[in-house]
């Protein structure tokens, strides 16, 4: 199997290319490299994660729960959370694993959402992380933007 090139940034490429994602995943992806862009590279010029959800129709309500998701976990994170750069083409693990949380959540699965967010998170902040999630999530299915089930062998390390 082909690997992508590597990142403007550096990171490896990996067999998981981002322009392989459908709308929904691409959609999830790219507001979380661009809310995230401020923070690893302040004063140059990102996309707006704001705007990006706003053009796929994503109400308010679902912004904010993105938007708390990603403060939980930016603010309280208990290891370094691989999110790309905006140009990256390839996904990161997390990533990866943020595709899984949403498409767990829009199935009705609590177990695999509680599982990746555990990685992430201190206990006291799994409970904040998932509420914004299953916010976030739902507004999704709800405007059709619907993820596939995580691939479980793919979590297990």
């Amino acid at each position: 199997m082909s690997q992508t090139p590597p990142c403007p940034d550096g990171h490896p490429g990996t067999d998981q290319p981002v322009n392989a994602l459908d709308v929904p995943a691409l959609l999830v992806v790219g507001a979380m490299r661009a809310w995230v862009a401020p923070l690893v590279k302040p004063g140059h010029e990102h996309p707006s994660w704001r705007e990006i959800l706003r053009l796929a129709g994503v109400p308010g309500e679902g912004a904010q729960g993105f938007n708390r998701l990603m403060e939980v976990v930016a603010g309280h994170a208990r290891r370094l959370i691989e999110v790309r750069c905006c140009h990256c083409p390839a996904l990161g693990e997390d990533e990866v694993h943020m595709l899984s949380l949403m498409g767990a959540l829009q199935q009705g699965d609590a177990f695999m959402p509680v599982r990746i967010l555990t990685d992430w998170l201190p206990a006291g902040q799994v409970t904040p992380a998932l509420a914004s999630a299953q916010r976030f999530a739902a507004i999704l299915a709800a405007q059709g933007l619907r993820l596939p089930g995580p691939t479980r062998p793919a979590l297990m390390h």
